[in-house]
């Protein structure tokens, strides 16, 4: 049996963050002195210069993904930020085609404000798109139907951590939910919110089970939230990360600026907790525990991010990024649950999928997938390793992966004397 991918990618990394470590003096060749002192004396050397050259992918990928079936309309992030930041409108409905497909509009430009846009939500009853970047925490409001280097027709920052990844407009109650990974933490807001409102209230602290929170789903009849998280996690404060205030909580690491009471940094402590789905009260405020978590190795949870509900079978449906894989779970799933189906293969297209959809009207589920630059439709109850019915494509079919391979370690090149940095 061959030696997996993964090992590989662990070793190299190790290999090459070890000689950086060297190079720069934290190997075995510093003085006594230099091992002796406190972890907290040391300081990481930060690069504020242009890079000599730089290899970029130039076409948009696909991030969140959410539909306007009445008008038969779909919306995705494009959270790359050399192919521009934008959020990119296409028709449900499309003949067939291998072909890179350009969108009917684009919300695009300096004006936008966008940042790195990680997630949308939408109202068609009142005529907005919603959305969140995670680069700043700043959320967006503008019109529908949107197009060009237009500016936001309202906007929430200042009171919003940064790294937020999901958000989601909860119909019913008019209140739009927004996960902050680095935090673990759900804020609640109106969908009337003002520029600086504080949130209505927040889910966040040790019990909680949140551990870097991405996508979110709000199901409003059954008063449940759904939250799909990495693993990866901290000990936070109930209300750390809020960025304004005299008794707002932040961390100096973070970067923030502004008035606010400020929490030390401590020794870490940081564990992982595994990839999992919480699932909350609606209504819950605070250090809430959830209602269940689905957890465990039966689950194939990998890098879980976007997060949908069916309409019709009440199954849960997440993209799961790290197993190239759509899950779906039955309605009441707990702990370490088998999937129903996965949607999975070659055949399907997804490389990296992060966005999902159901348009219910077409009985249709949507999926993006950051890697491959593609959105595949499949019927709503797609299993298996099964072809899409149509695609969405913003590169050519063997155009280089976006994630170039996820490469993850710094490296240094001793011959040019340069640092080798993905970002």
């Amino acid at each position: 049996m061959g030696v997996p991918e993964r090992f590989w990618r662990v070793m190299v990394g190790t290999l090459l963050l070890a000689a950086v470590w060297i190079q720069f003096g934290y190997g075995p060749g510093v003085t006594a002195a230099q091992q002796r002192s406190n972890t907290s004396d040391r300081r990481p050397m930060v690069l504020d210069r242009a890079p000599a050259r730089m290899i970029a992918d130039p076409n948009p990928v696909f991030r969140a993904v959410v539909l306007d079936a009445e008008h038969g309309e779909v919306f995705m992030a494009n959270d790359k930020e050399s192919a521009g930041t934008s959020v990119l409108v296409y028709p449900t409905q499309f003949p067939p085609t291998n072909r890179i497909l350009e969108p009917r509009r684009r919300i695009a430009g300096p004006k936008t404000d966008l940042g790195m846009v990680c997630g949308l939500a939408l109202s068609i009853e009142h005529g907005e798109l919603y959305s969140v970047s995670g680069e700043t925490g700043t959320l967006n409001v503008y019109p529908l139907d949107s197009t060009g280097n237009v500016g936001p027709a309202r906007r929430l920052r200042g009171v919003m951590p940064r790294a937020s990844a999901g958000v989601f407009l909860d119909v019913k109650n008019d209140e739009l939910f927004i996960t902050t990974e680095h935090v673990n933490r759900i804020s609640v807001y109106p969908r009337t919110f003002q520029e600086d409102q504080e949130p209505l209230r927040f889910i966040q602290g040790p019990v909680t089970g949140l551990g870097d929170p991405h996508g979110i789903y709000i199901d409003g009849t059954t008063n449940e939230i759904f939250v799909s998280n990495h693993g990866n996690w901290r000990e936070t404060q109930p209300g750390e990360g809020e960025v304004r205030g005299p008794d707002s909580l932040t961390r100096t690491s973070l970067g923030y600026n502004v008035p606010g009471r400020v929490v030390p940094l401590v020794p870490s402590t940081g564990q992982f907790l595994g990839p999992s789905i919480t699932v909350h009260s609606r209504t819950a405020t605070g250090n809430a525990a959830p209602l269940r978590i689905i957890h465990g190795p039966h689950t194939q949870l990998s890098l879980p991010d976007g997060i949908y509900r069916d309409p019709v079978s009440g199954e849960l449906i997440v993209a799961n990024t790290g197993d190239d894989s759509v899950l779906f779970f039955a309605k009441d799933a707990a702990g370490d649950a088998t999937p129903v189906r996965v949607l999975k293969g070659p055949a399907t297209k997804m490389k990296g999928p992060v966005g999902i959809s159901i348009d219910a009207k077409r009985n249709e589920l949507w999926v993006a997938s950051w890697d491959s630059h593609v959105a595949a439709v499949f019927p709503r109850m797609a299993n298996g390793n099964i072809a899409p019915l149509r695609v969405i494509r913003t590169a050519s079919e063997n155009a280089p992966l976006a994630s170039m391979g996820r490469i993850g370690a710094v490296a240094y090149d001793p011959k040019r004397k340069e640092i080798l940095a993905p970002n």
